[in-house]
């Protein structure tokens, strides 16, 4: 219950406080046009996410605005407002993912730019021979883990696949991880939900003797969410630097 709640939810969290920061430096160093000109790809991203995880929890959907040209007026970037059954358990809990979406959609964004931009061939050998030894796994062998497949992403690449790689990755990442007030308020709802499900589950695993085995893909789900959580963190920072760069020479 911890693991499956707790997990997804500090993971968010702390990626949501770096991508927060980084609109601020976006604003700050490229002015609040930057938000649309710049950071819209991010913005679009975000937005898909609550309204494609918003559908697929069966919520009612009145109204999605993936950028906002007038946001000064509303203070929304974008939006995606929706209904949902409150005796309805699968619908409630699915608030728990909806709010958490555009992390894992953006995450999930990048991935594919990796993918098919730089051909990057993703190598997590070292991390699951160490899960399959039983010996710990530290973090510090996770975040070289996500360096090592930055490297080697780049070393295969073209110069132009590259640069086009790091402008859509500061184009999503400058605004696209920042959750909102609201969003979490989202997940807040799903949370009671989500634990009983998964108390449910856990008493159903037990009674059938297979918590070994959910536990030994516990500690699999665990290393790569802070997988996922570091290779969202250095996009962040990447399109920090380079957001700064920009503002020295008054880009926009």
């Amino acid at each position: 219950m911890a693991i499956f709640t707790l997990v997804p939810y500090l993971t968010s969290l702390i990626t949501s406080w770096l991508g927060h920061l980084s609109k601020i430096i976006l604003v700050d160093n490229l002015g609040n046009s930057s938000q649309l000109v710049v950071g819209g790809l991010g913005v679009i991203i975000h937005e898909l996410g609550h309204a494609i995880f918003a559908y697929l929890f069966g919520h009612q959907v009145t109204r999605v605005q993936l950028l906002n040209t007038n946001y000064r007026q509303s203070g929304a970037l974008g939006s995606v407002d929706h209904k949902w059954n409150n005796r309805n358990v699968y619908q409630m809990l699915g608030n728990f993912f909806i709010g958490l979406a555009p992390y894992y959609m953006c995450s999930l964004a990048l991935y594919l730019l990796q993918k098919f931009l730089l051909k990057a061939q993703f190598s997590v050998s070292s991390l699951t021979q160490s899960l399959n030894s039983g010996a710990p796994i530290s973090i510090s062998a996770i975040f070289s883990s996500v360096l090592d497949n930055l490297k080697s992403s780049f070393a295969n690449a073209s110069w132009g696949m590259i640069i086009l790689y790091i402008v859509l990755t500061i184009m999503i990442a400058s605004t696209g991880y920042d959750l909102s007030r609201n969003d979490f308020m989202t997940v807040n709802k799903g949370i009671l939900p989500w634990v009983v499900v998964l108390i449910i589950s856990g008493s159903v695993i037990y009674l059938l003797n297979l918590r070994i085995a959910v536990m030994s893909n516990s500690i699999y789900f665990v290393a790569f969410s802070i997988l996922f959580m570091f290779h969202a963190v250095i996009s962040i920072v990447i399109s920090m630097i380079v957001i700064k760069i920009l503002g020295i020479f008054n880009f926009i």
